[in-house]
């Protein structure tokens, strides 16, 4: 099991933060293929790993030699023999989707208290969902692996489902038109809260409060997240709901599927431009606008009905086929002038937008029947896709986006029904079934998809059937980009230095070479960064342009909404300047991601309390609570948008800190996540003092944040004491 700090490392990798493409910008004529030209690209090293095997369970090593990111491109899972039954790869640098338990398994680690179990999953759930206007699944598995997106009841139902698998009792609590959760540990509740990315403290500034404890002290409230708020804290309204330990796996979601000889599911970190269109009775009837984070994938359902090992794979129900007689190469009706049918199911774990279907047939006579319908509602209907109108063999290839209905909570989810009818008013032999393939395009939360790390990734594949089989899994990626940044997270405003990598790979040196960076694409009204000049490339050689750039984000591409990083664009030779056997290879696009600053301060002066040290009456502890603010909802899509802070020193002072004394030794903070709040205390030596004081808590800003250039007085908080008052308190 992984602690949660490696964890967080898979956002690192995830094509969902770091995209790349390549373009092409309008370019002069160039001499193609000509020898004793240059040929300058900005080109990332492209990789495969394929495994062919015959076992059950699997696993191998992948190692990359790259800096982060490694941009994963593809995983492709064919059945070369044999069947696969709920076929899953999984990587040791991602968090395992393929169950709660999993999930928990790799979130969490046993040596984890109830409360750092419910905080670490409350993280997780930040870390991979983001907020949209899209009524999507209530079960927490499915809305993890298919959506990744929603509002604050999707939150509260896959928080509430992870808490269960954990073995925490949860609950869904509603304040108001708000859905949330309760978890309960340490004999009490405490309201956590995925969607707002809130808790609030008791007066302790340790436990986490439930809505009872707000309810009955509304200045709790006070305690905020957002340490410059004005709002009072008021009772608030609220019921709510108990769940059994499995709520989150409805009886209608599964990733259990089939794959037969033939079949190949394909999944991607790319999005083409399909996606869920339902929104439930969010959507009041319209359509759902495309999510900006999704990858699309397929699978292909393949079956030649001439071969005995797969015609039967996936099989539903069959009416009058003669499965015996394949020695023309087809199936065919067993009885002339009686229809005869066939129905597959086409299955998968996730949404399907759209689906085409593509086969094989024989039809002899101009009366004959071939024909191909779909079912979205597990045959209660059906719709023709396809009849031959044409003699002899015949080739079908349509479309169809039927599958998009295929949303309601229903035992057929993400399957449909393909049916071949055939008729024969002669011979049984003048129709026939020589081919048939389906394939479904897929809608995936990126998130899901097993990832790598630089250095040695254990690749697992697992597979639940019992048959012998024969499997091929390829895994595709990306590593060492040609365009680089100095800190490949830098913070917001941070200057960082842009590096674009540029091989000669033709035939001549190129001289003077010009390279253009720009914050979006130009084509796009994107603003030039910088530009660099590289005297000379020879031959073979490479050779790196660079620029300083202030790091910030893309604006948002909608209102209301959020971006997901900032896009570099690179350019070499924008003008056509120089003469190159290929111009076609010339820009390079990536998007980077850029935090949010951390935020740390002490709320309110309620944070800093003082206690008599046990056994000696002259000595006081001061306690401060000091949290990292950083996790506003507009920037960015996840919590891990927003970074944390590091070596965070806390000076408590007895009057102003420019004046007054210092109480102990400063008190260093190694980490703070964004959220996060740690206590730090130092004993305060009254025995020589008395009448009123005022304390302060002195906070500098986290070593990172330094790092980055960016320069901040201390904050300071503070609060009142009069000791006389005291003293007499404790006698």
């Amino acid at each position: 099991m992984r602690e949660i700090a490696k964890v967080q490392m898979k956002r690192y990798s995830q094509i969902a933060l770091v995209t790349l493409m390549l373009f092409v910008l309008p370019h002069q004529s160039s001499p193609t293929g000509q020898a004793g030209f240059p040929d300058l690209t900005l080109k990332a090293v492209t990789k495969t790993k394929t495994e062919t095997f015959t076992d059950q369970t699997h696993a191998w090593k992948i190692h990359v030699k790259s800096e982060p990111p490694v941009m994963g491109e593809y995983i492709e899972i064919e059945v070369l023999e044999g069947k696969s039954v709920n076929p899953s790869l999984r990587s040791g640098g991602s968090v395992d989707f393929s169950s709660l338990k999993a999930i928990v398994g790799d979130v969490t680690s046993p040596g984890m208290n109830d409360e750092q179990k419910a905080l670490a999953l409350w993280r997780f759930a930040m870390d991979n969902l983001y907020n949209g206007p899209w009524g999507t699944s209530m079960d927490g598995l499915e809305h993890l692996n298919v959506y990744g997106y929603g509002y604050c009841g999707t939150y509260a139902a896959v928080l509430e489902s992870l808490w269960w698998a954990a073995g925490l009792k949860a609950r869904h609590v509603n304040i108001g038109n708000h859905a949330a959760t309760e978890v309960y540990y340490d004999n009490d509740w405490h309201y956590i809260d995925s969607h707002k990315r809130c808790f609030f403290l008791e007066r302790d500034n340790r436990s986490i409060a439930s809505l009872d404890d707000l309810n009955l002290d509304p200045d709790l409230w006070d305690m905020r997240r957002q340490k410059h708020s004005s709002k009072r804290g008021a009772k608030k309204d609220y019921y709510m709901s108990m769940h059994p330990g499995d709520h989150g796996r409805s009886p209608v979601y599964s990733n259990a599927f089939l794959m037969g000889k033939g079949d190949v599911l394909t999944l991607t970190w790319r999005k083409n431009g399909k996606w869920c269109l339902a929104r439930g009775a969010e959507g009041r009837g319209q359509p759902a606008p495309e999510p900006e984070i999704y990858a699309n994938g397929s699978f292909r359902f393949h079956r030649d009905l001439s071969d005995p090992s797969q015609h039967r794979t996936g099989l539903v129900t069959s009416k009058n086929i003669d499965w015996q007689d394949l020695s023309l190469g087809y199936l065919h009706p067993m009885k002339a002038n009686q229809e005869a049918s066939l129905i597959y199911e086409v299955r998968v774990p996730y949404f399907i937008p759209s689906a085409t279907f593509a086969g094989k047939f024989l039809r002899n006579n101009p009366d004959d029947l071939v024909a191909v319908d779909i079912s979205t509602d597990n045959g209660n209907s059906w719709t023709q896709l396809w009849n031959a109108k044409e003699l002899r063999m015949v080739e079908a290839n349509v479309s169809t986006e039927k599958t998009q209905e295929i949303t309601t909570d229903t035992v057929w989810k993400y399957s449909y029904l393909l049916r071949v009818r055939m008729k024969a008013v002669k011979s049984q032999r003048d129709v026939g079934a020589y081919l048939i393939e389906s394939t479904a395009t897929l809608v995936f939360n990126p998130m899901a998809l097993p990832s790598l790390l630089a250095g040695d990734n254990t690749m697992t594949f697992r597979d639940q059937g019992k048959a012998p089989h024969t499997i091929r899994v390829s895994y595709g990626w990306q590593e060492n980009l040609p365009v680089s940044s100095s800190r490949e997270r830098p913070l917001e405003g941070e200057q960082v230095t842009l590096s674009a990598r540029i091989t000669n790979q033709g035939s001549a040196a190129a001289h003077n070479v010009p390279v253009v960076f720009y914050h979006g694409n130009p084509a796009a009204g994107g603003v030039e960064i910088g530009r660099d000049s590289i005297k000379t490339i020879a031959a073979g050689e490479t050779a790196v342009g660079r620029v300083k750039w202030k790091a910030r984000r893309d604006k948002s591409p909608r209102k209301g909404e959020n971006s997901v990083g900032a896009t570099i664009f690179t350019v070499v030779d924008p003008a056509n300047v120089l003469q190159e056997s290929d111009k076609k290879n010339n820009t390079f696009l990536r998007t980077l991601k850029v935090l949010n600053p951390p935020e740390v301060s002490i709320p309110s002066p309620s944070f800093i309390r003082l206690e008599r040290k046990n056994g000696k009456s002259d000595i006081i502890t001061i306690n401060a609570t000091v949290r990292n603010f950083s996790n506003a909802t507009h920037y960015g899509h996840y919590l891990s948008d927003h970074a944390e802070a590091t070596e965070v020193k806390v000076k408590i002072f007895d009057g102003e800190p420019r004046t007054g004394r210092q109480i102990g030794s400063d008190q260093i903070i190694t980490r703070l996540l964004p959220l996060e709040f740690k206590n730090i205390s130092v004993d305060w030596d009254i025995s020589q003092l008395k009448g009123q004081h005022r304390i302060y808590a002195q906070i500098f800003s986290p070593k990172n944040v330094t790092e980055a250039g960016f320069k901040k007085a201390p904050y300071e908080a503070s609060t009142f004491v009069d000791l006389d008052a005291y003293r007499r308190c404790g006698q």
